[in-house]
């Protein structure tokens, strides 16, 4: 009986392994993932030929904020279409280009703006105008750093350690706990 039971098992393990090898996996996020492995000047080459490409658009501006190129962010988002403009994502990685600048009252700007935006959006919509759960998550946590920020007048030029500061307040989780009297 035991003898029966490995040989079973051994030969399940046997056709699971050969059909697997059989199986195309689908991507589940169709051109998004393709957008963000693109080199650089890919995804440069993607933008110039059709600007109103936001997947294109949104990895792209990814790349340059988190390579450092600020103004790079900033300049391509302007040249955006006002669609590829509004889009959350999109105002995400400007919001926080503007705050690397400098410039915190006009990302608490962007910010507002795109929440707001995102909550006007059908809930069927929300995924293409880049405003799913995760995106307008990272803008509330956005939103509650530079708020902080404003109100203690820093930014992350004239003070990095209180923005920063702000930025681990915003994300720091909340515990609530209930007392009984």
């Amino acid at each position: 009986m035991e003898l029966r039971t490995q040989l079973a098992i051994v030969a399940a393990v046997a056709v699971a392994w050969s059909a697997g090898r059989f199986v195309r996996v689908r991507s589940v996020l169709d051109g998004a993932a393709d957008a963000d492995r693109a080199s650089l000047a890919s995804l440069e080459g993607r933008v110039a030929r059709d600007p109103a490409d936001v997947r294109a658009t949104r990895a792209l501006l990814r790349r340059y904020y988190d390579q450092g190129m600020v103004r790079l962010v900033l300049d391509s988002a302007r040249r955006a279409p006002a669609s590829v403009q509004g889009d959350g994502a999109v105002s995400l990685v400007v919001a926080r280009a503007t705050e690397a600048m400098g410039d915190v009252r006009a990302a608490q700007g962007v910010v507002g703006g795109a929440l707001s935006r995102c909550t006007a959006v059908p809930e069927s919509l929300l995924e293409g105008a880049g405003c799913d759960v995760r995106t307008q998550t990272e803008l509330a946590m956005e939103s509650a750093a530079l708020d902080r920020m404003v109100e203690w007048n820093v930014t992350p030029l004239s003070d990095p350690a209180r923005a920063s500061v702000a930025h681990e307040m915003a994300t720091r989780p909340v515990r609530i706990t209930a007392r009984v009297p």
